[in-house]
């Protein structure tokens, strides 16, 4: 979801499926990676295949380990989104009851940010 610009700035991308740009932020480089996470959601209007109104949220959010946070987490939850991102290791308890599983097949369809982001790149 982010990517270096420059020396001291970070861009944060929220892209659909098949690779298209729907929503980001430019940021200072000092900042932690999931601060501007939930607003990128929020600002978020994915185009409908009807002519009513577009949807504000998502099916699910692919994410790399460094947006893996408990808030993130409970905020996908809270929106219906399907959160799929690696836990780190070594970072906390896991909490008692059902623990989270990682969706293969679907978190290798990240690289499609990533293809995004060496396109930006090289443009």
């Amino acid at each position: 979801m982010q990517t270096r610009l420059r020396e001291d700035g970070l861009i944060d991308l929220l892209c659909d499926a098949k690779g298209v740009p729907l929503n980001f932020l430019l940021s200072t480089g000092q900042h932690s990676d999931i601060r501007y996470a939930q607003t990128l959601l929020d600002q978020v209007r994915l185009p409908s295949a009807h002519r009513d109104r577009p949807r504000s949220r998502c099916r699910q959010l692919l994410a790399d380990k460094r947006y893996d946070a408990e808030d993130l987490r409970r905020y996908c939850d809270r929106r219906g989104i399907r959160p799929v991102i690696p836990q780190r290791k070594g970072v906390r308890k896991p909490k008692p009851g059902r623990p989270r599983t990682l969706n293969k097949p679907s978190y290798r369809k990240r690289n499609i940010i990533e293809r995004l982001f060496g396109w930006l790149k090289f443009c």
